[in-house]
């Protein structure tokens, strides 16, 4: 009997400081800080090593100011043959946001992993894991292949649902 491959899709995020400032307002907190440090300092090497070792290939989504603040790491993925994604800027939530804000931090994000990368990338994961109403147009208008933070299907590949809108329930 022959041996069946199974194929999985890993996603790594490295939100490293930017998680905690972009996410909770840690930039005053030097525990936030130093989680975030130690996430990409100790962390980034520890699943480099793993991945290796089980001869895997992830996706890496890393907000900009990960890639600006850890550049020694971030070449290391890209170095060990993994993908970088966007994830962000400083893991702002993209429902917080006008449309143009959310599309000129897509756009940094764009440029960073390509200044690093040397391509665009195709893959994004939304911080917050959040859409607003315009995050699929824009995904869409600069060239992503997939979004690796939507949940719709589990084994199937699917395009996201987009323009539906809901009716809040006042329950007061």
């Amino acid at each position: 009997m022959s041996k069946k491959k199974i194929y999985c899709a890993f996603g790594t995020d490295i939100d490293s400081v930017a998680g905690w400032i972009g996410s909770y307002g840690g930039g005053d907190s030097p525990s936030d800080i130093q989680r975030g440090i130690f996430a990409t300092e100790v962390g980034v090497p520890r699943l480099l090593r793993l991945f290796k070792k089980y001869d895997l290939r992830t996706s890496f989504f890393v907000p900009g100011h990960s890639l600006e603040t850890f550049p020694k790491e971030m070449k290391m993925i890209v170095d060990a043959g993994h993908e970088i994604g966007a994830h962000g800027y400083l893991h702002e939530n993209p429902v917080a946001m006008t449309p143009q804000q959310e599309e000129d931090v897509l756009v940094k994000s764009i440029e960073l992993i390509d200044k690093l990368t040397g391509k665009s990338p195709r893959g994004y994961v939304a911080p917050w894991w959040e859409m607003s109403s315009v995050t699929a147009a824009l995904l869409k208008k600069y060239g992503f292949s997939y979004d690796h933070s939507q949940g719709y299907r589990d084994f199937q590949p699917f395009y996201a649902r987009v323009g539906d809108e809901w009716n809040v329930i006042d329950y007061t």
